[in-house]
């Protein structure tokens, strides 16, 4: 299970993203300090990427479901980059440099963890096909 790198890569964004719904000073407005926990929208959004990842690090031997769950997550990861450039460009915000620099964290750990299961489904694919 934790032999494949892609499963070190969706711990490291199960990790970011825990870290950013509970630790993490997301965004300022004014000087009022939100975290994660303080916008639902945000929270719900952080907590389902975590989950994704851990699920996808839990389905080694199914490598479609996996595929998929972190196509979802990556999804869900582009959707809070979004409304974090929205919150900065609507109301002013002053952006956590920590915050942006583990959601990017994720987004890479995400593509990279697909790029490897892509990887392990080629080379089992190859090999059935040599038998």
């Amino acid at each position: 299970m934790i032999q494949r790198i892609q499963s070190v890569y969706l711990l490291i964004s199960g990790i970011s993203m825990a870290l950013v719904s509970f630790k993490i000073l997301v965004y300022e407005i004014g000087v009022i300090k939100y975290f994660a926990s303080d916008d639902i929208q945000l929270f719900v959004l952080t907590i389902v990427i975590m989950v994704l990842s851990l699920l996808a690090f839990a389905m080694f031997k199914s490598r479609l479901l996996q595929m998929k769950f972190i196509r979802l997550a990556l999804v869900l990861n582009l959707v809070i980059s979004i409304r974090l450039i929205l919150l900065y460009f609507q109301f002013g915000a002053q952006l956590s440099i920590s915050a942006i620099l583990f959601v990017v964290f994720s987004i890479i750990a995400l593509i990279m963890a697909f790029r490897g299961v892509l990887k392990d489904e080629q080379l089992i694919r190859s090999a059935d096909r040599i038998r």
